[in-house]
């Protein structure tokens, strides 16, 4: 009956027009409407396009009229952005009555969450206009989050006990300005989202913006009986296309407000409340907005009165997983024995005599279960979650140790499919083995230190030392760091034939750490021979624990790979290491071992990195000897080691995980990947 396709810049009169109609249809007065709204949103868009990926839908009958509008962009405000998450937003949706419930919102929003997909969003974020448009974005997954707002017609249900001995004033002084965003800083650093490094620039120029934009911004202290300050907030009003907008119109105005903290934490915080609550009411607000970093902040405010309103939250990261995966075999029987192998541990040698001597170990299949896993067998299958009586005890000892990213990447996004990863997570509290990654999170400024890789192999043993020291936490490392790999290795292995999946296959997974690529190989469906090698026995030692690898051996890859046979295997997989392995080196020895028409698997630190946006990303880790590729020269090294480099697939990503930044002060730094697929002809 209708179809939806993007708009260019030759229909921003009509989504605006939309927009105006949407507003009059709600009951809103033309009159709060300004004269020059039309054009002022104009450039509003025009900005947008450049800067925050803006782009309209449109949807059309059969004779080509165009029955419904929407435009959706990067979410810019209301408050500074800290953290490298990034959040698409939508407003202008319209439907002509005519057209209503006819299913036209809903292929228009499901346009929208395309767009949000195709540019790195982790969540969409919208304000509802309407009960018939709740029931809208309900229905595609939208539910109530982190924005938060207080009914402004309402007094504050809990008053501050802090009034005899704590005063809060506002301070137009720029000096005023640091408090909040260092309240700002903390509160997301609590959240474990990685910060931005420039997150004090940003929000200076968010602040400016504020004051020259006449939003009525104004900073508040806290100050204790001594003088002392003991906590701040920011507030003003909010300036975006669906809100107040100072000129443009006057539908709607909405408080906001950040970088909210004190001590002690309770009292201070209630009294600044208590103040921008008074502060919105005075400049006319109806609501107040926030945006909680973490649960305990979220509570604070709802005890205060907010609640989620009409803001609603889309999480993109769970939606965006394959909607089945090799675990989720719905026709099977519980007595079924399934694609995952599960294997025993690597006999206790000490981490010195696997050093000194290489050894290859051999494990052989043996379906039995220790104590630990029996435990966390059982508590799973307590859970009632839908999946787990398909799964033999065996497969699900295998969740026990798999990282919250790699159940995110392996398990099925389906509602058994997040419930059965609710369920391990809930299970691996109880019995230990869950991996948070606070510990990552809690020591960012200490890390930002870094190391040096020319240091490190300048001798030899330095390197393989040191990750021997790093194998009892590289799980809370790569949990902190929001390492995203591992959905490439599932996805890619969802999407390969029978003969790498199947029972014949051989892998080996090139300085395979702890075990992480060959443990998501296994979730993932592979069910071949799958040895696993790296310099650091210490590391291997972690691995083993997984019960995944049919071999482990310690080697390391820049001198060569002696023991593997020539042309002896179908897969050569190596995460996460290129940029510390010597690729003269390491390439062609992969050429070498790989079958004819074998696969290569491997990333690569990019060199020359751009964003979405096409500005360059400054390289992460110049400051410890490391570097990656561009992708030219990637092409160079692997046609020169004999793959077919023109035949290679490489995926670009700004961001597979995060780094802390050299300035050592609790921010990060994205690094940029290049993900390759490649075969030898």
């Amino acid at each position: 009956m209708f179809t939806v396709a993007a708009a260019g810049p030759e229909l921003d009169d009509l989504i605006i027009s939309n927009w105006r109609e949407q507003w009059l249809a709600n009951e809103r007065p033309a009159s709060k409407i300004s004269d020059d709204q039309h054009g002022l949103m104009m450039d509003y868009i025009r900005a947008a396009r450049d800067a925050l990926m803006h782009m309209s839908f449109v949807a059309r009958s059969p004779a080509g009229e165009i029955v419904g509008s929407c435009a959706c962009q990067l979410w810019q405000g209301p408050m500074p952005v800290a953290t490298h998450e990034k959040v698409g937003t939508v407003w202008a949706v319209f439907v002509k009555p005519e057209w209503r419930r006819k299913g036209v919102a809903t292929q228009l929003m499901q346009a929208v969450i395309e767009r949000w997909r195709a540019i790195g969003c982790d969540r969409g974020l919208l304000l509802c206009a309407s009960e018939e448009a709740r029931r809208v974005y309900t229905r595609l997954g939208f539910g109530a989050g982190p924005m938060l707002q207080l009914d402004l017609a309402q007094p504050l249900p809990i008053k501050s006990a802090a009034g005899k001995t704590v005063t809060v004033a506002p301070h137009p002084h720029a000096d005023a300005d640091a408090h909040v965003i260092e309240n700002l800083r903390s509160t997301w650093q609590g959240s474990g989202a990685p910060l931005l490094p420039d997150l004090e620039e940003r929000t200076r120029a968010f602040i400016s913006r504020a004051k020259e934009r006449r939003l009525e911004y104004q900073t508040l202290l806290a100050t204790d009986a001594a003088g002392s300050v003991c906590g701040a907030a920011a507030c003003h009003v909010w300036e975006g296309p669906g809100s107040n907008n100072h000129t443009w119109q006057s539908l709607i105005k909405l408080g906001v407000c950040w970088g909210l903290n004190g001590t002690p934490e309770d009292e201070v915080k209630a009294a600044l409340l208590e103040r921008v609550a008074n502060r919105w009411r005075a400049t006319g607000c109806t609501r107040g907005l926030v945006l909680a970093a973490t649960p305990s902040e979220a509570a604070f405010y709802r005890r205060h009165g907010f609640e989620a309103h009409n803001g609603m939250v889309l999480d993109l990261s769970a939606r965006a997983r394959s909607p089945q995966s090799p675990i989720d075999l719905s026709a099977r029987s519980s007595e079924a024995t399934g694609l995952l192998r599960f294997l025993p541990a690597l006999p206790a040698l000490p981490a010195k005599q696997l050093r000194e001597t290489a050894a290859l170990v051999t494990l052989t299949e043996d379906g039995t279960l220790t104590a630990t896993e029996e435990e966390f067998v059982g508590v799973l299958r307590a859970s009632g979650a839908t999946l787990v009586p398909r799964l033999s005890s065996t497969e699900l000892a295998s969740l026990r140790l798999a990282l919250p990213q790699m159940l995110e990447a392996a398990l099925p996004a389906t509602p058994a499919g997040h419930e059965l990863g609710a369920a391990v997570m809930a299970a691996q509290r109880e019995c230990g083995s869950f991996v948070s990654g606070q510990w990552y999170t809690s020591n960012i400024p200490k890390f930002g230190g870094g190391f040096d890789m020319a240091q490190l192999t300048a001798q030899p043993g330095k390197l393989a030392a040191k990750f021997d020291r790093m194998a009892e936490k590289y799980c809370d490392w790569t949990v902190g760091n929001h390492c995203s790999y591992y959905h490439w290795v599932a996805r890619a292995a969802r999407e390969v034939g029978v003969e790498l999946q199947g029972a014949d296959a051989r892998i080996l997974d090139v300085a395979c750490g702890i075990g992480l690529p060959g443990h998501t190989l296994r979730l993932s469906g592979f069910a071949g021979h799958l040895s696993g090698t790296d310099l650091s026995a210490g590391m291997l030692a972690r691995s083993s624990e997984r019960r995944v690898y049919d071999h482990l051996f310690v080697a390391n890859a820049n001198e060569g790979l002696t023991s593997v046979p020539r042309a002896s295997l179908d897969l050569v997989l190596c995460v996460g290491a290129m940029e510390i392995l010597d690729h003269a080196a390491v390439l062609p020895e992969f050429a070498r071992i790989l079958k004819p028409g074998g696969r290569l698997w491997a990333t690569f630190q990019w060199e020359g990195a751009v964003n979405e946006t096409g500005a360059a990303i400054p390289s992460p880790t110049a400051h410890q000897n490391v570097s990656g590729v561009t992708i030219e020269q990637l092409t160079a090294e692997l046609e020169a080691a004999g793959f077919d480099a023109e035949g290679a697939s490489i995926e670009k990503t700004p961001c597979a995980f995060y780094t802390p930044s050299p300035r050592q002060d609790g921010s990060v730094l994205p690094v940029p990947y290049l993900y390759v697929q490649v075969g030898l002809p």
